[in-house]
């Protein structure tokens, strides 16, 4: 019995190093498959999660008391995907089946994860170590997008949009990337905090440089948000302004060498944005109690909206991900995923991991409201590995 937990355990350790090697290559490793006449991207890290879910339903394993509500959010969305068979038909809803079963993957490598932590308690500590690693190799992918293919407006005919002279890195959207750059940078600056491992300094000035490279406003507030958490707690709002006020010189001094990406005063993006909310709100109308269904938003776009192009990389999301989770789970699931975030607050623990987590989730949900974040694949794979050393200890 105790070879096989520890056979378990090492199985796990090799999918989480497996997951933090093929992190940074974010989308150009992507893999395009046609199953029944439609497109279906994979990522390699999707597969990671996906053994990582067939280990956990095959074994015998110990559940945080959040996983319990982590369920009960799944448990409503699966609902919500059901009751869509009546709406749109079972030819069409198959692919939404998709995006739940890979909520459920990266619930379930959290869970494997948390109970590997419990067996190897000094495991945090490399775990922690190798996600701020991860994100930093981001940054430097970053920069040499940045330097050497700058422009990739070429990209919008797979349906990326047309940027120029931002730092996209491997996942070719500033949005998504400054918000992976944020995540990294809160844990690297939390780390320097507890360690004054002077080391750390220059990773957090290369990963401040990136994220102002993104010219990512949504990245901005995430950044400012999660700041004002840790140095809030720390009880150093000296040390936040000082932060703030140098990274927004940072950010009047970049370069603006042309297109409309770089202006922080471009107002097309905002109407945009607002117009996708407009959309989401109406889509939401058509079922407020359970939702569309788990995710269905290309095909109501479709039905209730009368769109045809629906090949863009957001068709199947929102521009917030609060929207999304409202608009295809409906208010009961809106409201189960609020208590599950008040639960994990409450979990917590009181330490240099807990701190970390706290203010990553605050960046993250204000990144969300302008970004469809809150379920990219690399976001809920950090995110997880992070909360399964972030928990208190008595909480099973």
């Amino acid at each position: 019995m105790v070879s096989s937990k520890k056979n378990i355990n090492d199985f796990t350790e090799i999918l989480i190093f497996l997951f933090l090697i093929l992190f940074p290559f974010g989308q150009i490793i992507r893999i395009n498959l046609n199953l029944l006449g439609t497109n279906i991207v994979l990522h390699p890290i999707d597969f990671v999660a996906g053994v990582g879910l067939i280990v956990f339903l095959l074994g015998s394993y110990k559940r945080p008391k959040i996983f319990g509500y982590i369920l009960s959010f799944l448990g409503a969305a699966l609902f919500s995907y059901l009751l869509s068979y009546t709406t749109f038909g079972s030819e069409k809803v198959y692919m939404g089946g998709l995006y739940l079963f890979r909520l459920f993957a990266y619930s379930s490598f959290f869970a494997l994860t948390w109970n590997l932590v419990k067996a190897k308690k000094k495991y945090s500590i490399n775990l922690f170590s190798s996600l701020i690693i991860v994100v930093f190799a981001v940054s430097i992918f970053g920069f040499l997008q940045y330097f050497i293919y700058p422009d990739i407006r070429s990209f919008v005919v797979w349906g990326w949009d047309d940027h120029y002279f931002r730092l996209l890195g491997t996942f070719l959207d500033p949005g998504h990337t400054s918000i992976i750059l944020v995540l990294g940078f809160l844990a690297a600056l939390t780390s320097y905090l507890e360690k004054q491992n002077k080391k750390l300094l220059l990773v957090l000035g290369i990963l401040a440089v990136s994220i102002a490279l993104t010219y990512s406003r949504a990245g901005y507030l995430a950044l400012t948000s999660g700041l004002f958490i840790v140095l809030l707690l720390k009880k150093n709002l000296r040390l936040f302004f000082i932060m703030i006020l140098t990274f927004a010189l940072l950010v009047v001094f970049l370069p603006r060498p042309g297109g409309e990406g770089v202006k922080l005063e471009r107002t097309a993006s905002i109407g945009l944005r607002i117009e996708d909310y407009r959309e989401t709100l109406t889509i939401f109308d058509k079922a407020p109690l359970f939702g569309v269904g788990y995710n269905n938003m290309c095909i109501a776009r479709a039905e209730f909206l009368g769109q045809t192009n629906l090949n863009s990389h957001a068709c199947s999301g929102s521009a917030s991900s609060l929207l999304l989770i409202l608009a295809t789970t409906g208010i009961l699931g809106f409201l189960i995923f609020v208590n599950l975030i008040y639960r994990l607050v409450a979990d917590l623990a009181k330490n240099m991991y807990g701190l970390t987590f706290l203010s990553c989730l605050v960046a993250l949900l204000v990144h969300s409201l302008f970004v469809n974040s809150l379920f990219y694949p690399w976001v809920m794979g950090w995110m997880g590995l992070l909360l399964s050393i972030s928990l208190r200890p008595s909480r099973e």
